[in-house]
C-alpha cells in the first residue's frame, strides 16, 4: 500500500475525502468500494486519458462495481458547451444509466466540469467520483463541487453545485503531462500559498521547483505536500462557504484578470494556469497601486512565478499579441463575480491577507493593465 494523505471536506451529510498519494488508481478498491459496490459505473473520459490511465483503474472497477461503461467526450475547452453536455446526457441514457448508477470523471478540468454537471442534472442528481489527471484539476476544479460550462458571454457562467463522493488525486498520473501543462497547474498552488500565509508561501518558494521536478526514481513528497496544501486550503474555504456567497470568493484571487485574458484570446488558446499566474501578478500590482500592500510583495511574487517557469505579467504570456487594456476591462464587466455593474477584485494586504473589493476605480485598473500588458516591461525583466 502506498503512502496516502487524506484531506477531509467537511460539508455535513455531503462530506467527503480527497485522497492524495502515488499509484492510487490501481490501489483504490478500499476507497471506491463503499461508493460503487453493486452499482454500475459510467467512466467519462477523453481519448488521451483513456489510453494513458484507464487500464490502471479498470481492474479495480471490475472488482468492486457490478459493471462499468466508458463514455468518451471530445478533447479541449470547447467541450464545455450546451451542445456537448446534451450529447453526453443522451449517451448516458442510451447506455441505460439510472439513478443508482455512479458517474466517474477520469480526466482534467474539462472532463471533471462536464461530467460533474451531467451528474448534477441526470435524474436530478446522481453520485459521482472525481479522478483528476492534471495538477490544475487535482488542486482546484475537482474539489468543491462547482461544475460549469462556457458560453459566448464568458467562462463558467452556467453551472451547478454538486459535490463528489470522493476525489482521488494520484500524483503518479502527473508524470504523463507535458511540462507546460504541469507548470501551468502550479499557478493555482501559488494562489493558495498567497491565500494561506507566509509559512506556506515561503515553503513554496523553497520547494516549488522540487515539487515540479517529477523524479520517477524518488518519492514525491514535495509534490504530494503541494497538492495536499492546495486541497486543504480550498476544502477549508468551501466548508465555510459552500455556495460561494462570501468567503469562498477569495479563491478567485487573480481570476478576474485571468478570465478576461482567456475570453480575449479564446478558450484553449492559453492554459488556464498561465492566465491565473498573470492574473495573480496583476492583482498584486493593483493591490500595491491602491496602497493595500508593499511593492516588494509584487516583486517577490514575480520572482517566484519566474523561478518555476510561469508568466510574470500579461505581456509574458505565450502569445504574440498586442494586448488591449480596454478590451480586457470590457470582458471583466461580464465576469460572473460582477454584481450591479461593479467588478469584484480579490486583492492582497499581504501574504495571507486576501480580501474582496468592488469599489476599485476603473482608472486604476486600466493603469495596471497598461503596465502589465506592456511588452517593454516584460522585456526589461529578462
Amino acid at each position: 500500500m502506498t503512502e496516502r494523505v487524506r484531506v477531509p471536506i467537511d460539508l455535513g451529510e455531503r462530506s467527503y475525502e480527497v485522497v492524495v498519494g502515488e499509484r492510487l488508481l490501481e490501489h483504490s478498491a478500499d476507497i471506491l468500494s463503499p461508493i460503487v459496490a453493486g452499482r454500475r459505473v459510467f467512466v467519462v473520459t477523453d481519448e488521451v486519458v483513456r489510453a494513458r490511465h484507464l487500464h490502471r483503474l479498470a481492474p479495480v472497477l471490475g472488482e468492486v462495481a457490478s459493471g462499468y461503461e466508458t463514455v468518451l467526450i471530445p478533447l479541449g475547452e470547447r467541450t464545455k458547451s450546451f451542445a456537448q453536455l446534451e450529447v453526453l446526457l443522451n449517451r448516458l441514457l442510451d447506455l441505460g444509466m439510472d439513478r443508482r448508477s455512479v458517474l466517474l470523471a477520469l480526466g482534467g478540468g474539462v472532463v471533471g466540469d462536464v461530467a460533474g454537471f451531467a451528474a448534477a442534472l441526470f435524474m436530478r442528481g446522481v453520485d459521482f467520483v472525481q479522478v483528476p489527471t492534471t495538477l490544475m484539476s487535482q488542486v482546484d476544479s475537482a474539489v468543491g463541487g462547482k461544475n460549469a460550462i462556457n458560453t459566448r458571454h464568458g467562462k463558467n457562467l452556467i453551472g451547478t453545485f454538486h459535490q463528489p463522493r470522493a476525489v482521488l488525486n494520484d500524483v503518479t498520473v502527473l508524470h504523463s503531462l507535458p511540462r507546460r501543462e504541469l507548470v501551468a497547474g502550479y499557478g493555482e498552488i501559488v494562489k493558495y500559498g498567497l491565500i494561506r500565509g507566509e509559512r506556506v508561501f515561503s515553503w513554496l518558494e523553497q520547494h516549488g521547483p522540487a515539487a515540479l521536478a517529477l523524479d520517477e526514481q524518488a518519492p514525491q513528497q514535495a509534490l504530494i505536500e503541494a497538492v495536499r496544501m492546495g486541497c486543504e486550503t480550498k476544502g477549508d474555504i468551501v466548508a465555510a462557504d459552500e455556495r460561494d456567497q462570501g468567503r469562498r470568493a477569495i479563491i478567485n484571487l487573480g481570476h478576474t484578470f485571468a478570465h478576461a485574458i482567456e475570453t480575449e484570446v479564446g478558450y484553449g488558446a492559453l492554459l488556464h494556469g498561465e492566465a491565473v499566474a498573470a492574473g495573480l501578478a496583476a492583482a498584486a500590482a493593483l493591490s500595491a497601486k491602491l496602497g493595500y500592500c508593499e511593492t516588494a510583495l509584487v516583486e517577490r511574487l514575480r520572482r517566484h512565478l519566474g523561478a518555476v517557469g510561469l508568466p510574470e505579467r500579461i505581456a509574458a504570456l505565450a502569445t504574440q499579441r498586442n494586448w488591449d487594456p480596454a478590451a480586457l476591462m470590457a470582458h471583466m464587466a461580464h465576469d460572473k463575480k460582477t454584481v450591479g455593474g461593479r467588478v469584484a477584485f480579490v486583492l492582497l494586504r499581504g501574504v495571507g491577507e486576501p480580501f474582496v473589493d468592488n469599489t476599485v476605480p476603473e482608472a486604476a485598473v486600466l493603469t495596471v493593465l497598461a503596465e502589465e500588458c506592456s511588452r517593454h516591461n516584460a522585456d526589461t525583466r529578462r
